[in-house]
């Protein structure tokens, strides 16, 4: 048991170190890409800040929107997932028949692809906030460190769920060709749900709810509340939002098994 283990735990670094090699021979690549994904919570701040003016909105001040989109920023590069797009492809193109062939599940390559890339996101963006914060007082966070803790685990834990649902919406592509199709109609929902352009309190009762329910809140709103300190004194609502976290993921890994299996009874390729 402990000798398996620890074969599985080689494989994982000897795959991480390479994919990390890769990652540093296209960092120009990965750093446009990085700072791509700015622009969307970017304007969405210039949006609030402005329309909120010396005022405030839905209990949001100027302030706290500096620092609401600063945490949407790390938490959205920390736990996206593009996983869809490559599975897709390789699926309809044939070329995922060379991954089966790998002795390793082809699942742990892509887990292995987003722990570098978000490693890396991490060592740019954390000390970047660190240091702008020292300079800007609307990004100083009020979260004591045992809060940043739970932010922590909560990042990680939205990282799974949100590689997890990604990794399934590519596994469409055993039965149709328009799985990024139905992901991008997903990831335009996930935009209003989750908190990303704006945060929930902004929307009705019962869209808030919806999205608290469903796998929305707990993906991205949820670490924000936690790193902008908007869940102190709640430790309800705090054990409410791991345990969603945590009972999705289970449904997520249960729902994956199945279609996996079933998918795998579907795909055939020719070739090279």
């Amino acid at each position: 048991m402990i000798a398996a283990a620890g074969a599985f735990w080689r494989k994982y670094t000897v795959v991480f170190k390479a994919d990390w090699a890769i990652m540093m021979a296209y960092r120009s690549e990965s750093l446009i890409w990085m700072f791509g994904a700015f622009v969307q919570p970017l304007v969405s701040l210039a949006v609030w800040t402005s329309l909120s003016g010396s005022g405030s909105i839905a209990g949001y001040r100027a302030s706290d929107y500096v620092l609401y989109f600063c945490a949407v920023l790390l938490v959205d590069r920390l736990t996206r997932s593009w996983d869809v797009y490559e599975l897709d492809n390789d699926i309809r193109q044939g070329t995922f028949s060379g991954k089966l062939l790998r002795p390793f599940h082809p699942i742990h390559w892509s887990i292995n692809g987003n722990l570098v890339y978000k490693a890396f996101f991490a060592a740019l963006m954390i000390p970047s906030w660190l240091i702008l914060a020292v300079f800007v007082p609307a990004m100083r966070t009020p979260a004591g460190i045992g809060t940043i803790g739970l932010a922590v685990l909560a990042i990680a834990l939205s990282s799974a769920l949100r590689f997890m649902i990604g990794y399934m919406f590519g596994l469409l592509a055993f039965w149709s060709n328009r799985a990024t199709a139905v992901y991008a109609l997903y990831e335009g929902v996930h935009l209003f749900l989750a908190g990303r352009i704006a945060p929930l309190s902004m929307f009705p009762d019962w869209v808030a709810e919806a999205a608290r329910i469903l796998p929305f809140y707990v993906t991205v709103a949820f670490p924000v509340d936690l790193l902008t300190g908007r869940l102190a004194g709640e430790p309800g609502q705090l054990w409410i939002g791991f345990a969603q976290q945590l009972g999705w993921l289970i449904v997520l890994l249960a729902a994956f098994r199945l279609m996996w299996r079933r998918g795998l009874k579907r795909y055939g390729a020719s070739g090279g």
